[in-house]
């Protein structure tokens, strides 16, 4: 404005006036600055800030959870843990945030002696846009948790006014779309859906007491392609081979559904269990219908059980994770004992 005006708009004007605008600008960094802290923020996926630093914090042997909402909803680690004597991280989070995000949060944090159970939901094996992770609620995801950018796939380096023009422009909207969400009181939905949701292991505990609303309609799960299953498997084969090579035993467990919903699945459902015993190398404790209960034990979707239907499953999957963990101890034992000779152990092999 100064170069268009020089004639009539004097320098040592203009120099006031920018002084102004750039003090008022400053005033407004600081105000939103002083909002923006993830610490303090109560949104739902704000949790996930919660759930990494219990991954990272708890020494004992360890049982984690992967998964969706249905793993925050249907998971009770106190029974499990008191069960099975080991310390539960449940990392369920959110569905939409794709088959690979969560198993990426884990292994940088794996600890030989873990146990792992991988429990997606139907729609990240079958469906591809759900397989990714959706945009919107990953760019939501990081501006409550800006260090969900060390997990994601790496991209390639830009120039600096690559930077400035896309990703320091979405990176100072999400710190300011999230300071005014939480000036304003935005960064909680409802009285369950929000962080302070969560207790100490990781559970969604608010529903707890509450009467079943009216399920969210679900439509029958389309027929997955095999490329979608492909990748799927793919996916959870590197995970487990990566595990493996850490000392981390991994099952996989079928989520919890509706029976409404799964009849009108079942075809889906069946075509995804087959292709995954064929070609998944992770061991299953469970399959499809194992995990099928009334409508009338969810909360208020096809995935999310109640309180009372959260427990039995609970005590299942950590009667099932004992028993598995005793027969890996069992056959451990018989291999590495000195008095079975070599060729006693290649015939039991054979």
């Amino acid at each position: 404005m100064f170069i268009l005006n020089f004639k009539i708009t004097p320098l040592r004007l203009f120099l006031c006036r920018f002084a102004i605008f750039c003090t008022l600008q400053l005033g407004v960094g600081v105000f939103l600055l002083q909002h923006s802290s993830t610490e303090d923020s109560n949104h739902y996926l704000a949790a996930i800030q919660d759930k990494m630093s219990r991954l990272q914090n708890v020494e004992e042997s360890r049982i984690v959870i992967l998964g969706g909402s249905h793993a925050a909803f249907g998971i009770h680690s106190g029974i499990m843990q008191e069960i099975t004597g080991r310390s539960v991280v449940n990392m369920g989070l959110h569905v939409s945030l794709g088959l690979e995000f969560p198993l990426r949060c884990y292994l940088p944090h794996a600890r030989s002696g873990d146990v792992v159970i991988v429990s997606p939901e139907y729609h990240v094996l079958m469906k591809d846009a759900e397989q990714r992770g959706d945009r919107v609620l990953m760019g939501q995801l990081i501006e409550q948790w800006p260090s969900a950018n060390d997990y994601l796939p790496s991209k390639p380096p830009v120039s600096w006014k690559q930077f400035m023009d896309h990703e320091g422009l979405r990176q100072t909207h999400r710190w300011v779309h999230r300071s005014i969400k939480m000036i304003r009181g935005r960064d909680q939905v409802d009285n369950i859906y929000r962080r302070s949701s969560f207790n100490e292991y990781g559970d969604l505990v608010a529903h707890h007491g509450d009467t079943a609303s009216n399920l969210m309609p679900m439509q029958a799960l389309p027929m997955p392609t095999e490329e979608t299953l492909s990748q799927s498997v793919q996916l959870l084969n590197q995970f487990a081979s990566q595990c493996q090579a850490r000392g981390v035993s991994v099952y996989f467990c079928y989520p919890p559904f509706a029976r409404s919903t799964f009849q009108k699945s079942q075809s889906a459902i069946h075509h995804t269990q087959q292709y995954l015993r064929r070609w998944c190398e992770i061991p299953n404790i469970n399959v499809p219908k194992d995990n099928v209960h009334e409508d009338t034990c969810f909360f208020d979707s096809s995935y999310h059980l109640n309180a009372e239907t959260g427990r039995k499953q609970s005590i299942e999957i950590a009667n099932l994770i004992k028993e598995e963990s005793a027969s890996e101890i069992r056959i451990a034992d018989r291999r590495n004992k000195d008095t079975v000779p070599n060729d006693l152990y290649q015939s039991e092999v054979q």
